[in-house]
């Protein structure tokens, strides 16, 4: 099978995790379903009561006081024989006459035949009379009148001298119904719902087309995953997911994503798993680096927007320049630029798009905002152009790319997606590396073949993949490894205070 055409194994560690997941619904649809079981049960269906009494059949002793054996041993036969003919409409039609006679009733030998039934084990000299009725005293009369007439009916003149019919339980009027069994249908129907839940849940993890994990971007794509970065809180415990804001100026993008950046940027208060994170990303990014003797540009983009690349490069700069690198963050997402609102800078200074048009003539000094964080460098967009992706593909850019690559130790850009625009497969030969972001939960496995397909046909040396907004906690059991970092990190924490103290 080829690897990009893997789907999800169905396993048990995959059930379970199904399971785990969507426990909460599951739960509710087991008590919704038992709820309702239980209503039906009590509103819609009847009670049915039963009257039972068993009859046994005796061997009579010859004239010399001795039992015959032959019809001893076929004792269990007549018994079966009985029990048929008991069924019967000769035996029933007899019985209905006395009961309609003696109760001033008008029940039918259908009504009748539904309501009786006799049975023996073929074993026994016993057979067994049952009469079920949604009326108890009904049941309990009519195994009076069978009790009372069974023998007289079922024997005739040739049997009556050496076999007899006696009657060995007697039957009771029924105190409490024998159907429907309040408990069994309510756990049926809670565990019919439940079942039928869970069908659903299964399927829909099962033909999920969503990257979830490493593994499954792995398979996607065939190339590596440099980083993972787990999903962020920040202080007030919110997250950076997106809103969607509608359409707005045809001169920005038809569809704007609004993100959360209140403490996104890596600082002393960074959860230690996220800060680690990071530095596995710069790690990995730093042996690319290698390869390149002169500053390396490094791209970051995605499929589409919401995948958080933005984010992703802004703290990869961060990371750099925490080790005492110089560093330029360029924004060339000119469409939806978001880096100045990231680092909280002004957007109306000179960025990218002056630069590109010519506008300053030493752009590296006016149009670089300085030390924005720490010793990072950035670049804003500028004043969004009307025509982005010809300003990318300029001798300018290549001309601020080999400036850039003189005056720094890495430089990193921010593109638009890859299946929205054409701006980021502009730059495969000035860049080199570029780094694909793809969004736990939210990136398409279809999409990301496509944007590969797209960048390899531009000749794009892509790094590798960083999957982003990683749940801790685990999605059908994937990430649970990070919840170490968050343990240690409590740990050294900890320790730290305690050591200060």
């Amino acid at each position: 099978m080829n690897e990009q055409e893997k789907t999800t194994e169905i396993s048990l560690s995959f059930l379970w995790a199904v399971l785990r997941h969507r426990w909460l619904p599951l739960l509710l649809a087991l008590v919704v379903g038992a709820g309702a079981m239980l209503g039906f049960t009590k509103l819609f269906v009847s009670p049915v009561y039963s009257s039972g009494a068993e009859f046994a059949i005796e061997i009579k002793e010859d004239s010399a006081g001795v039992m015959n054996r032959s019809y001893q041993a076929g004792a269990a036969q007549y018994a079966a024989n009985y029990a048929n003919e008991a069924t019967g409409n000769v035996f029933l039609s007899q019985i209905l006459t006395q009961y309609n006679e003696t109760y001033g009733k008008e029940l039918s030998l259908a009504q009748l035949s539904s309501k009786v039934s006799v049975s023996s084990d073929g074993v026994l000299p016993v057979f067994a009379v049952k009469v079920r009725s949604t009326d108890r005293q009904e049941a309990y009369d009519i195994l009076q009148i069978i009790e009372k007439a069974a023998a007289g009916l079922l024997l005739n003149e040739n049997t009556e001298s050496y076999i007899n019919i006696k009657l060995i339980e007697y039957g009771a009027l029924d105190q409490a119904p024998d159907s429907p069994n309040v408990l069994l249908n309510t756990a049926a129907g809670g565990l019919i719902a439940f079942v039928f839940v869970y069908v659903l849940f299964f399927f829909k993890a099962f033909l999920d087309k969503t990257v979830y994990d490493e593994e499954m971007l792995k398979n996607t794509c065939s190339m590596p995953v440099v980083g993972q970065i787990p999903r962020w809180n920040n202080k007030k415990g919110e997250t950076a997911k997106k809103r969607d804001l509608g359409a707005l100026d045809v001169t920005q993008a038809s569809k704007h994503i609004q993100r959360n950046y209140d403490d996104r940027l890596l600082g002393d208060e960074t959860p230690f798993s996220v800060a680690e994170s990071f530095k596995t990303l710069r790690t990995n990014l730093t042996y690319v680096a290698l390869q390149d003797k002169k500053c390396p540009v490094f791209a970051i983009t995605s499929g589409f927007a919401g995948a958080g690349k933005s984010l992703i490069i802004a703290n990869m700069a961060v990371s750099f320049s925490q080790l005492g690198k110089k560093v330029l963050l360029i924004d060339g997402d000119m469409r939806c630029p978001v880096q100045h609102k990231i680092f909280d800078c002004s957007a109306s200074a000179h960025g990218l798009s002056e630069a590109l048009a010519g506008i300053d003539e030493n752009p590296l000094e006016t149009c670089v905002l300085k030390s924005v964080y720490g010793g990072l460098d950035l670049m804003t967009c500028g004043h969004i152009p009307p025509n982005p992706s010809e300003l990318l593909a300029s001798v300018n850019m290549q001309k601020l790319v080999e400036a850039a690559k003189q005056k720094y130790d890495f430089v990193f850009i921010d593109l638009p997606p890859v299946l929205e625009t054409a701006d980021a497969g502009v730059l495969t030969t000035l860049v080199s590396g570029y780094v694909v972001v793809a969004r736990a939960g939210y990136s398409k496995i279809d999409a990301i073949r496509e944007m590969i397909e797209k960048l390899q046909g531009m000749r794009a040396n892509i790094v590798g993949f960083v999957l982003n907004d990683v749940n801790v906690k685990g999605v059908f059991g994937y990430y649970s490894h990070y919840s170490h970092y968050s343990k240690y990190g409590k740990y050294v924490y900890r320790a730290g205070k305690k050591q200060e103290g």
